[in-house]
């Protein structure tokens, strides 16, 4: 972060400084990690009070407070109304006096892939931060925006939600130079209430763009018509795999080591430009990861060279499509990072492209409300459908995924015997996907399924 004074902060936090006045550089909120040398912002939620962990942050190293109310501590505190505001008027604060230029992703599956490849292509051209795992959410994307400093020249903002106006928030804060929704899925439902509701929520990341801002729009997306005509004040690029688009794509293929292959077409009112391009990733919907960010990064004036440079550099995100050595000979698609309807397809699609017996270890998705049995099954006839051949399940939601998938499929009520079962099986010839939400924690099915010490570090 820029270096502040306390007073400072204070000022347009609207706060009173009681003790010292420090220059700070580094703001935490959890009293758990290293605070050295930080300002502890004690936030306030439902479930907990972190103005109880004070005394935590001090002997973290912590050396001030931003608190909603004087508490006993030699340190000096900055008192607040709102703690969390405060944190995002900061935020605010710090992205305006740095004023990188930034890019603003959400999107219901896919963003986290997008971020990862608009940073390695701006990391060719310029000083870039990005969001650091799921950091993206209301406290997230200001704590993200705090590790600004003076150099960056880019910052690539990823922007979740679970709840109506939290993207709008997030938006205020980071104000995009250009923003992009990658898709609509269902996601989050019990926030949102339906799908349609989801896209609105979505939409919110444009609602910050002025006349001089731009929004991606994903013509593939059912909503793409929506936003077209909602949006009219700022400039509009498009993207598509199947559509006339500014971006697009032809030649699309899987290469001999399994990756995709394809060529970007670039059009403009003086015509088009293509470049042929190679990812290090997984999976044939990266193709339009990467339209998205090829897309995004020419409104930042970078050519289409420095793009497939960028593109083809851009590595594995840890738990989305990694190719894990399993035991007795097996591979492992290691895809747990998180699950929702769109995503699982698309992990289906990469399990069922690959050699070999065709298994998948599936744990629940989460937030889908009313829709849950209805989507869990749907899952369950998509996988029979491409010819998955055996399907492990844990948790409450999968029970309608197993029914639906018949024969082949097992439902466990715990991940202990799952993986027991699992490695009864075990052969050379399978090649094993696991997947689940977040709360599902498929990822310890990973580790108890591994090789030790071997993994293929190819994923996307």
């Amino acid at each position: 972060m820029i270096p502040l004074t306390l007073s400072a902060i204070a000022d347009f936090c609207v706060g009173e400084l009681i003790g010292d006045d420090l220059t700070i550089a580094k703001v935490m909120t959890d009293s758990r990690a290293d605070c050295s040398g930080a300002l502890f912002v004690a936030l306030v939620g439902e479930r907990f009070d972190a103005h109880e962990f004070i005394t935590t942050a001090e002997n973290q190293g912590a050396v001030a407070l931003m608190v909603s109310r004087k508490v006993d501590s030699p340190l000096p505190q900055i008192i607040v109304q709102d703690t969390e505001k405060a944190l995002g008027q900061l935020a605010r604060f710090v992205r305006q006096e740095v004023n990188p230029k930034v890019i603003g992703i959400t999107g219901s599956a896919g963003k986290t892939t997008v971020k990862e490849l608009v940073a390695s292509i701006l990391r060719l051209k310029g000083k870039v931060l990005a969001t650091k795992g799921n950091f993206n959410n209301h406290i997230g994307v200001p704590l993200t925006l705090l590790e600004l400093e003076q150099d960056h020249e880019y910052a690539v903002i990823e922007m979740g939600a679970n709840h109506k106006g939290e993207i709008a928030y997030c938006a205020s804060l980071a104000k995009p130079d250009v923003s992009v929704i990658n898709n609509v899925e269902p996601a989050h439902l019990e926030g949102f209430g339906s799908i349609e509701g989801v896209a609105k929520a979505k939409s919110e990341i444009y609602q910050s763009l002025g006349e001089s801002g731009t929004a991606i729009i994903n013509l593939d997306c059912e909503f793409a018509s929506q936003w077209l005509e909602e949006f009219i004040d700022c400039h509009k690029v498009t993207v598509s795999r199947h559509n006339d688009a500014h971006f697009s794509a032809n030649n699309v293929h899987l290469n001999s080591e399994g990756l995709v292959t394809f060529d970007v077409i670039k059009r403009n009112l003086t015509g088009k430009e293509s470049t042929t391009v190679t990812l290090q990733l997984a999976g044939l919907h990266n193709v339009s990861n990467a339209l998205v960010a090829a897309a995004i990064c020419t409104q930042l004036d970078v050519d289409l060279g420095l793009i497939k440079d960028g593109l083809e550099q851009a590595g594995a995100v840890k738990g989305r499509l990694n190719m894990v050595a399993g035991q007795q000979g097996s591979l492992i698609i290691d895809d747990t990072y998180n699950a929702s309807v769109g995503s699982v397809k698309a992990a289906i699609d990469v399990l069922v492209s690959k050699p070999g017996e065709a298994i998948f270890i599936f744990g629940d998705m989460g937030e889908l409300g009313n829709e849950s049995a209805r989507y869990h099954q749907e899952i369950g006839q998509y996988a029979k459908d491409k010819g998955v051949k055996k399907l492990f399940a844990t948790g409450t939601e999968v029970e309608h995924t197993v029914t639906t998938f018949g024969e082949g499929g097992e439902l466990f009520a715990a991940k202990e015997a799952l993986i027991e079962a699992v490695k009864k099986q075990l052969q050379p010839s399978q090649i094993i996907l696991i997947k689940g939400s977040r709360s599902a924690r498929m990822e310890q099915v990973v580790q108890a399924l591994q090789e030790p010490q071997q993994t293929e570090k190819r994923g996307g």
